[in-house]
């Protein structure tokens, strides 16, 4: 078996210097099984970030640990290796190992049941042999009974092989995220039946193709009882064709309450494991039937959307006085902005100023600098994506409930607990800074309120 066992030979792979050579007994993604003088790999899912257990992995006796986190990238820690992408270096040190056969032949029940045939054939033969004279073997059952038994036990072998192609097929990266365990199950059930009328013939004394040629006159009973399962094939050729889903995939299927992991895609049911660590068990038919939200996309961006939007209440909105102008421009997101408008609105005032209206003036509004603000401060967030992923700050239609400001960006992480955290942080500061611009969130509530207390609208503040 080929494996990484110490720093040289992992710095030659992955073409990063190590400076001493260390020991790697084992190689592990978890911390919670993490065993000491390991290699840890700190891999990022849908709803967790292996580096931000990269400290903790140490403190457990990690040996080295391979991150893609930027705040590591200048640690002077000899232990930690920055990588651009962990799961890149784990799938490259994955193919130095091979399971194959190491998984093929150390299957308990497929060299148990490899053993029986081997000992049926022995004793077959010799019962064949002309030296071998007892008569209890020489009777027809006896001998039925044995090829009946090999039969079955080849069978078995077959069956048990398949479902040892199964397992290994999850380590393939062409295959592990296919739903090959539904095709595997269609074959066991045709192989099954083979095998069960093989037997029934040789147990009758009967051709074997005396018995298929009679299931022609059966076949509508059989398309009946078969029916789900041939539902179940179709669905799962068309789920692998058309890559709907794959295990690992994080879906939700509103029709059936799942919202979590895919787990498990089989013949007749699709496993999902959510977030409350419940299973909820779909039919594989009804995959290709039904809504189904597949967040994988976002995984493989590396980014999950934030999309809300904030309320102001119109009658907030006003022109900024020139006071309010100067305290606003020591803001420093808008600094540049204040100034470079002000020329702007002061060169076309200038340029229209035979009309005496002030109203008719160009001026800033606390609603548009606030804009301005919101969207220079997410574009100094270190953890947005605002480069390279959809970013927005607008303005959408007003209605009842006030003039929306919608927020529409990514964040450079897919991990749940993270992105929650990210989102909370930013409205908590977009919330508490709206009063510096003299702009309130609208309230169900306020509206009514002050008509009852018949004062305008101006004397809210007061």
């Amino acid at each position: 078996m080929k494996f990484i066992s110490n720093s040289n030979q992992l710095s030659k792979f992955l073409k990063k210097p190590i400076k001493k050579n260390i020991e790697i007994k084992a190689i592990s993604v978890d911390t919670r099984t993490l065993k000491k003088n390991s290699l840890f790999i700190a891999i990022k899912g849908a709803s967790f970030n292996g580096n931000d257990y990269v400290n903790e992995a140490l403190k457990k006796g990690a040996c080295l640990v391979i991150t893609d986190n930027k705040k590591f990238k200048d640690s002077k820690n000899t232990k930690l290796i920055f990588v651009n992408n962990s799961l890149a270096a784990l799938k490259k040190i994955a193919k130095r190992t091979s399971t194959f056969v190491d998984d093929l032949f150390l299957e308990k029940k497929f060299l148990n049941r490899l053993s029986y045939v081997l000992v049926i054939i022995v004793f077959t033969f010799l019962t064949s042999s002309p030296s071998f004279n007892l008569e209890i073997f020489s009777n027809p059952i006896i001998s039925r009974l044995l090829d009946s038994l090999l039969t079955l036990f080849v069978g078995l072998t077959i069956l048990e092989m398949l479902t040892v192609f199964n397992k290994v097929s999850e380590n393939i990266d062409v295959l592990k995220n296919k739903p090959i365990k539904g095709y595997i199950q269609i074959i066991k059930i045709i192989i099954a039946s083979f095998i069960a009328i093989i037997i029934f013939a040789i147990i009758t004394g009967q051709s074997v193709a005396y018995y298929i040629s009679g299931l022609g006159a059966l076949t509508a009973v059989l398309l009946l009882v078969f029916q789900d399962t041939i539902l179940s094939f179709v669905a799962s050729v068309q789920i692998g064709q058309n890559d709907i889903i794959k295990i690992g995939d994080w879906i939700e299927v509103p029709e059936f309450g799942a919202d979590g992991d895919v787990v498990d895609i089989a013949l007749h049911t699709v496993k999902v494991q959510n977030w409350d660590k419940t299973i909820t068990t779909i039919p594989t038919s009804k995959i290709v039937n039904t809504s189904v939200k597949n967040w994988r996309a976002m995984s493989e961006y590396g980014g999950r959307r934030i999309k809300r939007s904030i309320l102001i209440d119109i009658s907030s909105i006003k022109f900024l006085t020139a006071e309010e102008t100067v305290e606003l421009q020591k803001l420093s997101p808008i600094k540049s902005y204040i100034s470079e408008k002000n020329e702007e609105l002061e060169e076309f005032n200038k340029l229209n100023s035979e009309s005496s209206n002030q109203l008719e003036t160009r001026r800033l509004t606390n609603i548009g600098t606030y804009r301005a603000y919101v969207e220079n401060y997410l574009k100094q967030s270190q953890n947005l994506n605002t480069d390279t992923m959809t970013f927005l700050v607008r303005q959408l239609p007003s209605s009842p409930e006030g003039v929306p400001i919608e927020i529409y960006t990514f964040t450079n992480t897919t991990e749940w607990v993270a992105y929650e955290k990210i989102q909370s942080d930013i409205f908590d500061h977009l919330f508490a800074i709206l009063p510096k611009f003299g702009l309130r969130v609208f309230q169900s509530g306020v509206i009514e309120a002050v008509a009852m207390k018949n004062l305008p609208f101006n004397q809210l503040d007061e």
